[in-house]
């Protein structure tokens, strides 16, 4: 009698210990993808960015993972796990050639200007020129294919992907975020373009997948104008044999439904290089408008982290509730947990010279400032769903 009940007790534990297996080997991961800022494009610099993200990267597993709030909401009370190895997303030595040309031409005053005047001068050009170089276009556009390859390669792993922009860094997160996601129903598109009635009426007839701004491009039915315009294709029977491959460009060129968790930027200067964005009379608001209406309907979240004394962080919007920004963008919203927070109200300990530099030697104090976005902005958006944490 004893041995059966003893083999039984054994029994009950095995299949508990095999259960809590199983519920472990079932987690979703999630992969952290760091990106650098300007001024990255020599080694010194390059082993700086890197050196960075590995001393953060730890911090933040900490910070997320010591969380209640976190562990129910950003990981689904344990639905996921965040992956132990950061990814970096290294775009730096891009601008290499256009750099060295700046420092053959900086070298022309250095024989007569004072060292600090040339120190000062050094670093503003560096920093202003990736930041303008990488906002181009032309520039930006094989950035963001390159980075799409490596969220690809993560969502043909079965991982979720967040994506850290540091600096000129959050201008790649904006941009795969407004040129990617799949916010653009193709119909709706084109009713608003100048294309035939019989072209109107093709796509009307025959529905495709939401799709994004680079599969438009990509599938020749529309071209990104040098005045920051969407032109599509007048040529109503190629733009027919087209559209019916759009599909097909829809699944290689945008991001898949539930692969892009969230963007976190920080020491983010975003606004000062794109303050158009909210301008109503800019031509491509309207996708943006699209952005943020499919963040909130999918679960994502657009979070800025800046240090207060960071003289080159900018928020990126006023906080707003759900309700303000739906009669903000007029537009009808099925919310599901997305959302959309700036946070710069958090001290680093550096001078404001060095402040925005500083997040990574802070990374401890910049990490529960994320945690504190998170929360805030959810709380935010989703009162209703909202069990804060004492302890914040």
């Amino acid at each position: 009698m004893k041995k059966n009940l003893l083999f039984i007790v054994l029994l009950l534990a095995f299949n508990q210990h095999s259960e809590a297996y199983e519920n472990v080997s079932n987690q979703c991961e999630i992969q952290f993808i760091y990106i650098n800022g300007s001024n990255n494009n020599d080694a010194k610099m390059k082993n700086w960015f890197f050196k960075g993200m590995h001393k953060m990267h730890p911090e933040m597993l900490k910070a997320i993972n010591s969380s209640e709030f976190m562990h129910e909401n950003f990981l689904g009370n344990g639905k996921y796990k965040i992956s132990n190895i950061p990814e970096a997303f290294f775009w730096g030595d891009k601008s290499q050639e256009e750099i060295q040309t700046i420092n053959s031409d900086l070298s022309i005053t250095k024989m007569v200007s004072p060292k600090l005047a040339q120190t000062v001068r050094t670093l503003i050009a560096h920093y202003l020129h990736d930041a303008i170089w990488v906002s181009r276009y032309r520039n930006m556009h094989p950035i963001l294919q390159d980075l799409h390859k490596q969220v690809m390669d993560n969502y043909k792993k079965n991982k979720q992907v967040v994506l850290f922009g540091y600096s000129a860094g959050a201008f790649v997160t904006y941009e795969y975020l407004f040129n990617k996601l799949p916010d653009i129903d193709a119909y709706d598109y084109f009713s608003r373009t100048n294309v035939s009635d019989e072209f109107k009426e093709f796509v009307k007839i025959n529905k495709m997948k939401p799709t994004c701004i680079d599969a438009l491009i990509a599938s020749n039915l529309t071209v990104y104008s040098a005045e920051d315009r969407l032109i599509p294709n007048l040529n109503t029977e190629q733009s027919k044999a087209d559209y019916m491959k759009l599909d097909e460009f829809t699944c290689r060129e945008c991001i898949p439904k539930g692969t892009l968790k969230g963007i976190i930027n920080f020491a983010s200067p975003l606004v000062l290089f794109y303050s158009d964005i909210s301008n109503t009379n800019y031509p491509l608001t309207y996708y943006n408008k699209l952005l943020y209406k499919y963040l909130l309907e999918n679960d994502m979240f657009w979070l800025t982290v800046n240090y207060a004394d960071d003289p080159l962080g900018y928020p990126t919007t006023k906080n707003i509730s759900y309700k303000d920004l739906k009669e903000k963008i007029d537009m009808q919203i099925n919310p599901d947990n997305g959302f959309l927070y700036s946070k710069s109200d958090v001290k680093s300990r550096a001078t404001f010279i060095g402040a925005h530099t500083s997040y990574w030697a802070t990374s401890k104090k910049f990490s529960k400032s994320v945690v504190k976005a998170y929360e805030d902005g959810f709380c935010l958006y989703n009162s209703e769903n909202c069990k804060k944490e004492d302890n914040n």
